[in-house]
């Protein structure tokens, strides 16, 4: 049996640290647990024989007593420091139970010897769920270190023989069935697989008397998938796999010599005992690179000693609970000490020491200040591929992320970037290559690197094989988790018997890279005949998910919006319960249908922890601001009611500031019914200063392409015609196209302004979803910091309620996603109308306002 050591302060412990003992004592019996009490007089020996002879020291830490000082450089609360030493000189496991609130001294607060404690992987035993904390705790130390635990959930047993009969004379001979073999036990001992082109004359006496049993061994192929709980490093945690497997026997001779009824426990043990110790090397904050190392682990057929040859279908990793509000806890203290550090100045000295009445320079964290300050590097997003190659030949797209300042390609395109957020211990970035199908690739589209401080990744190549001649784009986008870092495109001209032409070198920003805890992005790409869609998280990377269609789904959302319209005007004879029941079920339709079941699995995955769900899509008619997944136990509503939801075009930046300065107001002349209402009450919410509403096509487009743009709203009718999108104003019409030099030019990137077209329903002509898009992609890649409009035609009322609820919760110091979740929330009162579903929002869920 196990045994753990267990220490506990008398003082700060309290009812929790003598329930954990109890517990732990009636699961592993009282002479596993040795117990030293802080305070206790031990020898030196005895204290390494005790930890010596232990899985793990597990530690519990009370709260701070208030009024009494604490030092933590010299009295680690209650805990006897030799301990803590002695475990990590004989490098045994050290889990910190924290209790009562409890927090982990910095690094820099420890002695050195006690320094590693910092960053030691603890759990948290809360009040209210202290005894269900405790068990989970104590089910996870067995699994962790070997006793006797459940790790799977059920597998159907599956039968090898099929048969076993004493041989005798005149025997018939068995049946000839496909993926059978018949294997003989001789008097001798041992065992001969029979050849079936050679049948056996059980007629003579001689050789019968030499086989003993005949038995028939099932050597067909076989499935099975297998959820196992495989530990993290130091014991604390653990991942759940989901691992998918074919197998077949390929030495029936030796099931037989073992006896082997069920392959599936026999299966289920092997890749326990094969993947535990890949496991075991990664800590919950590293799941990507366990599941790659797991990956790799499985990537090729293996034997199993029993006479089966396993082949890995494919493998799933994901943390489990416990694990996974380790990290987020994790993330949110390192971005709260971040913040706190961020705050402070910090005095550096430059050359010489100073002399006396010196004055130093002062460098702050976030470079905002002074005569020489330092701004720590800045990092760029480099692709490069060939500008043209010929049909048939091989090439690859060369991918870095590279330190400013570091040598790069002489033609290489580079941006002021923001600073690159790291980890000191490293941070996983994840590129990500989006090819269409006239390029064959030769490898995985997606590879993890590590970016640590002080040095940049090894380059990363992607593969492909150029089949179709053609202008082909290749869309290189960097990822933390579930959070957007930058991208860059280059193109390669494919032509029949051409050169091979070099290609210059792209670089983007990277925005600070670290994955916020809980934001998932579902990316959409559809190149005409198939969808292909990947969720991102900060808990799980799943593989993208192909899937062909044969009629595109234009005409059934076109349908489905046509339906929303009319309850949006009116024009439905539904009461609120039908009204509802029609909105669900075009949204419940939409996940079905639309949505691949992989990607509903992946969803119902990361959904319990999802803190906003950003829609990744370019040139997509679907609105999936309606889906409402569903599952036969899971009901939450629709996705918008459930977590901030917003979108993202590619070519958009990521702001974390939203513009809301110097707002301007768009009314032109047949505005919507109340529209000047409705701006004067956002004027109201803003501060903003009374002024003439600008009416003018030649003047908005002027304030655009001055880049002198602050947040606009319009309050208008949005037309579409054979012509495209637009808006009707005073001097022409004013519609995407016009956006052109801005688009190229960022115009409106110095002041990220907010863009909200609050587009009203117009007289038997209804604004599409479709035609929105370009709104939104041509001001979005100008620069802005956000963009609003609607799927459909709304109610002018509603439409303005929406927005006042909008721009308050906006102005308030509300995030984007949330501003939006809140007017979705409080724009349900009325059960007939729609509204709140129609809203898209472009941009940074994450995002606050800049006023």
């Amino acid at each position: 049996m196990v045994s753990f050591s267990l220490s506990y302060p008398t003082d700060r412990g309290g009812d929790a640290a003598r329930l954990l003992d109890d517990a732990l004592t009636t699961r592993f019996g009282g002479e596993n647990i040795l117990v030293g009490v802080a305070g206790a007089v031990e020898g030196s020996a005895d204290l390494r024989r005790r930890l010596a002879a232990s899985a793990a020291l597990i530690v519990v830490i009370g709260p701070h007593i208030p009024g009494v000082p604490e030092v933590p450089s010299r009295n680690l609360p209650d805990i006897t420091r030799r301990e803590i030493e002695t475990a990590f000189e004989l490098q045994i496991p050290i889990i910190p139970v924290l209790v009562g609130g409890a927090e982990l001294p910095l690094e820099t607060e420890l002695p050195e010897p006690l320094g590693p404690l910092a960053r030691q992987q603890y759990r948290r035993l809360h009040a209210g769920t202290l005894r269900e904390d405790i068990r989970h705790l104590v089910d996870d130390l067995a699994r962790s270190f070997g006793a006797k635990s459940e790790n799977a959930g059920p597998v159907p047993a599956i039968r090898l023989i099929l048969s076993a009969e004493p041989v005798r004379l005149f025997m018939p001979p068995p049946k000839r069935r496909p993926a059978v073999t018949i294997v003989y036990s001789t008097r001798q001992g041992d065992w001969v697989v029979a050849d079936s082109s050679r049948p056996i004359r059980w007629w003579n006496p001689a050789i019968v008397a030499r086989f003993v049993t005949r038995y028939e061994v099932d050597t067909s192929d076989h499935g099975a998938d297998f959820h196992v709980r495989l530990p993290a490093k130091g014991g604390a945690y653990h991942f759940e796999a989901s691992i998918s497997v074919r197998f077949r026997v390929t030495d029936p001779a030796q099931i037989v010599r073992r006896a082997i009824t069920d392959a599936a426990g026999l299966i289920l043990k092997f890749l326990l005992e094969i993947c535990r110790p890949v496991t075991r090397q990664f800590g919950p904050e590293e799941v990507a690179e366990a599941a790659a190392a797991l990956d790799g682990r499985l990537a090729r057929e293996v034997l199993v000693p029993e006479g089966i040859t396993l082949y890995t279908r494919g493998t799933r990793l994901r943390l489990d609970d416990h694990a996974r509000n380790y990290v987020r806890e994790r993330e949110s203290q390192r971005a709260r000490r971040y913040l706190q550090e961020r705050a402070k100045p910090r005095v550096e000295f430059h050359g010489f020491p100073p002399v006396a009445g010196a004055i130093p320079s002062l460098a702050w964290r976030d470079g905002s200040s002074s005569v020489g300050a330092r701004r720590p590097p800045e990092r760029l997003l480099v692709a490069r591929a060939p500008a043209q190659v010929p049909a048939g030949q091989d090439l690859s797209v060369d991918v870095r992320l590279v330190t400013e300042g570091r040598p790069v390609h002489s033609d290489a395109v580079t941006a002021r970037l923001e600073n690159l957020l790291v980890a000191d211990d490293g941070t996983p970035v994840t590129v990500t290559v989006h090819a269409p199908v006239g390029l064959h690739a030769d490898g995985p589209l997606q590879q993890t690197v590590v970016v640590k401080p002080d040095e940049d990744p090894d380059p990363i190549r992607f593969g492909f094989g150029a089949r179709t001649p053609g202008l082909h784009r290749i869309d290189v986008t960097a990822w933390a988790g579930g959070t957007f870092l930058g991208e860059v495109s280059v193109e390669v001209s494919v032509a029949d018997g051409g050169p091979f032409r070099d290609g210059q070198l792209h670089a983007a920003p990277l925005n600070a890279a670290q994955a916020r805890p809980g934001e998932v992005t579902m990316e959409v790409r559809f190149d005409g005949s198939r969808y292909t869609f990947q969720l991102r998280s900060d808990a799980a990377l799943f593989a993208p998910v192909v899937e062909s269609i044969t009629n595109p789904p234009t005409a059934a959302v076109e349908n489905a919006i046509k339906e929303l319209q009319q309850l949006a005007g009116g024009g439905s004879r539904y009461n609120a319960t039908m009204t509802r029941e029609v909105i669900r079920s075009a949204g419940i339709q939409l996940w079905s249908e639309l949505v691949p079941a992989d990607v509903r699995d992946q969803f119902w995955q990361v959904g319990a922890d999802m803190s906003a769900f950003t829609i990744a899509t370019d040139h997509d008619v679907v609105p999936w601001e309606l889906l409402y997944p569903l599952s036969a136990q899971r009901d939450a509503g629709f996705l918008v009611e459930q977590v901030p939801v917003v979108r993202r075009t590619y070519g958009q930046r990521r702001n974390a500031r939203v513009g809301l300065r110097n707002p301007r107001f768009v009314v032109p002349p047949k505005a919507p019914t109340g529209a000047h209402e409705e701006i004067a009450t956002i004027r109201a919410i803003l501060g903003a200063a009374d002024s003439e509403p600008i009416t003018r096509a030649d003047e908005l487009l002027a304030l655009i392409n001055a880049g002198a743009l602050g947040a606009i709203h319009f309050a208008c009718h949005n037309t579409f015609s054979s012509d495209g999108s637009f808006i009707d104003m005073d001097g022409g019409r004013f519609k995407p196209a016009l956006l052109a030099e801005a688009s190229i030019r960022k115009l409106l990137a110095e002041t990220g302004p907010l863009v909200f077209i609050n587009a009203c329903r117009s007289a038997g002509v209804a604004p599409t979803y479709t035609k929105m898009l370009g709104w939104a992609q041509q001001f979005m890649s100008s620069g802005a910091g956000a963009f609003v409009g609607t799927l459909w035609a709304v109610r002018s009322d509603s439409s303005a309620r929406f927005a006042t609820a909008f721009y308050r919760s906006l102005a308030d110091g509300a995030t984007l996603g949330a501003a939006a979740l809140a007017a979705r929330v409080e724009q349900q009162d009325d059960p007939l109308d729609p509204t709140w579903l129609a809203y898209t929002v472009y941009g940074d869920p994450f995002a606050t306002a800049a006023v």
